[in-house]
C-alpha cells in the first residue's frame, strides 16, 4: 500500500450484524479472521470490535455500549455537521445509491460531479448506525 492511501476505517455502531450486513451487501465487505474481540480499555463505552476486510482495506465495527456514544455526524436537523470523512470507490454511484437505500441506509448528498464529472462523480450516505460515508466514482478519463 502506497502511504496515505486508507488502510484502516472504524465504524462505531450498536449492532455490528445489522452494520456488517449494510457494508457486505452494498460494498462487498468480508468479515475478518477472529472477527470478533472484548477490547476492555481500548476505549470507554467500547463492548467489542469486529473485524472486516474489502482488498487492502482493514477495519472493525465497534460495538458502542449505548447509542447515545455513536455519534451521529450529519441529520435532517443539522446537514452541515461533519467530521473527518473517508470516501470508498465505487464503479457506479447510482447503483451503490440504489443498494444503500435497499439496505436501510439513506441518502445524505445526492450524486455530484466533481469539476463538471472531470474528477468523477460523489454521494454521501448515512448507514444503518447513523454515520456518513462517501463513495467515489472515478471519470470515464482520468483528467491527468
Amino acid at each position: 500500500m502506497q502511504p496515505g492511501t486508507i488502510c484502516w476505517y472504524e465504524v462505531p455502531c450498536t449492532d455490528p450484524d445489522r452494520a456488517f450486513a449494510f457494508y457486505k451487501n452494498v460494498f462487498g465487505w468480508e468479515s475478518a479472521p477472529g472477527a470478533e474481540s472484548a477490547m476492555p480499555g481500548y476505549m470507554e463505552g467500547v463492548e467489542s470490535v469486529h473485524m472486516f476486510r474489502k482488498g487492502n482495506l482493514y477495519g472493525a465495527f465497534v460495538k458502542m455500549s449505548s447509542p447515545d456514544t455513536v455519534a451521529a455526524v450529519a441529520d435532517e436537523a443539522n446537514l452541515a455537521k461533519t467530521a473527518s470523512l473517508a470516501s470508498l470507490r465505487v464503479g457506479d454511484v447510482d447503483k451503490t445509491t440504489a443498494e444503500v437505500e435497499k439496505n436501510g441506509g439513506k441518502v445524505h448528498l445526492p450524486k455530484f460531479a466533481i469539476a463538471g464529472g472531470a474528477f468523477g462523480y460523489s454521494a454521501r450516505y448515512i448507514d444503518t448506525e447513523g454515520n456518513l460515508v462517501a463513495v467515489w466514482q472515478p471519470p470515464a478519463k482520468p483528467p491527468m
